[in-house]
């Protein structure tokens, strides 16, 4: 599984060791071949390449700089925990890790759960209740972690009482105590990510069909939009709500410097990935002050933003830094559902300028795409692909697919859904079936969502000469998987074949 470097182990890894717990361990989920064959045995990383939203890399130059894939990650689950028999596991997690982080906890005998479980991250601020109520968790904590883990760490080694630690939800005494939020961390102070618990191929990742060595830096904390479909923005009400307090925040051009001075020494990274939800979420000095500081680096570097934030000035000036590539949040091709459903009240014409101004540039540029939101349909979808399609002039423009959307807890756009019942409320979204639609609608089915996802590259690239044969490789038939091969090869050797969408620009 190729993923990103997950922020918040290295910070909490650093600030666990600041705060003088030495003795930390780490289970490493990341070169495991059977981490998204659990529940449903689908390979979501393969899916996304045969949809043409990731491109394939070579597996050889993966083994070789990542390390080869593993299998057993229960067994090997299991065994961490009876070698390094911890007195506290803590999960980070994902809303689509849990039902993993689950399943691992439930592996483990109970002659050897001898610790407690502590579970943070981005689900379980959002669901704190379901997490609190699962055997296998003991604290949960909300929002923020990196006070929090330190206060009640400090708490449970001097034997302090617990039950009132500001952001955690607590089972003691045959209850639960909830908690409210404590004040927003001040980011320009917590320490720089330590990865070092983690086998050096872990900071391998793909781009472009290459391989990397990447590292993460956060330049902000949050997002100062409101889009339905992400809970990201949810923290600014929760942190309003209980703390009295602004969750979006930015750092410093001089802490920004500090943190590429450090990792670039330690880590010799060859792709930079900027940790933050829109990048361009800046004032125009704040940007030449970003830009005049990276020069110094020049390290290529991956980052979303959105196509409002863009001008001829900051397109040119990405350019300048060594971008590699960039992710415009596109969305939806319909303006009007964009704005009703999305809260993406961002125009076609603003849209299509933001990819003429970046479609001369050296870096690559991708559109994302969800499908399968609340009260969509076949006309719907086929909006976002003629939409896709007018953006062909950019001859720059890669990862032309569509991601099918998961209802997230913290999202309005899954309460919506809950609402109208197109979505149980029990419902957790997996690793694997984040590839095909948790939603029962009435105008289109998850089946026909799923077949959509995976031709809507054709829709885009092919002429609409071929569209009745690409409805064909829509259907998960024999003849359908058949024709979705064969436009597959020919997508590939038309569109992708000797491309300049992979440049070494790093010059290894």
């Amino acid at each position: 599984m190729a993923a990103l470097m997950p922020q918040s182990i290295g910070i909490f890894t650093a600030i666990l060791k600041r705060s003088g717990f030495t003795t930390l361990d780490l289970f490493d989920c990341t070169f495991y071949k059977d981490i998204d064959k659990l529940n449903t045995g689908r390979n979501t990383h393969e899916e996304r390449v045969n949809n043409k939203q990731s491109r394939a890399h070579s597996v050889d130059e993966w083994d070789k700089k990542a390390g080869k894939a593993k299998l057993g990650i229960r067994e090997d689950f299991v065994k961490k925990v009876q070698t390094f028999k911890p007195d506290l596991i803590i999960c980070s997690s994902l809303e689509s890790t849990y039902l993993l982080a689950m399943e691992l906890l439930s592996s483990v005998p109970e002659k050897d759960k001898k610790y407690k479980t502590l579970i943070g991250g981005v689900f379980p601020t959002y669901a704190a209740d379901i997490c609190i109520k699962n055997d296998n968790i003991d604290y949960v904590c909300r929002g923020e972690g990196e006070d929090a883990i330190v206060d009640i760490c400090n708490r449970l080694v001097s034997g302090q009482r617990i039950d009132d630690t500001l952001n955690f939800y607590i089972k003691g005494n045959g209850q639960i105590y909830k908690n409210k939020m404590r004040n927003a961390v001040n980011i320009n102070e917590i320490p720089i990510p330590d990865w070092d618990l983690f086998d050096p191929g872990s900071l391998y990742r793909p781009m472009n069909g290459k391989i990397y060595r990447a590292v993460g830096i956060e330049t902000q904390r949050g997002c100062p939009y409101t889009c339905t479909f992400c809970n990201s923005p949810s923290n600014n009400t929760i942190y309003k709500d209980e703390a009295n307090r602004i969750f979006y925040r930015k750092k410093s051009i001089k802490r920004i410097r500090e943190e590429l001075d450090f990792l670039v020494k330690k880590y010799n990274p060859e792709l930079i990935y900027f940790v933050v939800d829109t990048f361009l979420a800046m004032s125009h000095r704040e940007f030449d002050e970003f830009k005049e500081m990276y020069m110094d680096y020049k390290i290529p570097f991956w980052m979303n933003i959105r196509a409002e934030t863009i001008t001829e000035h900051r397109a040119q000036g990405l350019e300048d830094m060594n971008m590699l590539r960039t992710s415009i949040g596109l969305e939806h091709g319909n303006s009007e559902y964009r704005k009703k459903y999305l809260k993406r009240n961002v125009s076609d014409e603003v849209q299509i300028r933001a990819f003429q101004m970046l479609s001369d540039k050296k870096y690559v540029t991708c559109a994302n795409c969800i499908i399968g939101m609340p009260d969509e349909n076949r006309e719907l979808i086929f909006d976002t692909i003629k939409f896709m399609r007018k953006l062909q002039f950019s001859k720059n423009i890669d990862a032309t697919g569509a991601y099918i959307w998961a209802p997230y807890h913290g999202t309005p756009l899954r309460e919506l859904a809950i609402q109208k019942g197109y979505l149980k409320k029990e419902q957790i979204t997996s690793i694997s079936n984040t590839s095909y639609s948790l939603l029962n609608y009435p105008s289109i089915t998850s089946e026909e969502i799923q077949g959509l996802a995976r031709t809507f590259s054709y829709y885009v690239k092919f002429p609409e000469s071929r569209w009745n044969e690409i409805k064909i490789a829509e259907k998960f038939t024999d003849e359908g998987n058949l024709i979705h091969k064969k436009l597959g090869k020919e997508f590939d050797e038309k569109y992708r074949a000797n491309s300049a969408l992979m440049p070494d620009m790093h010059g290894s």
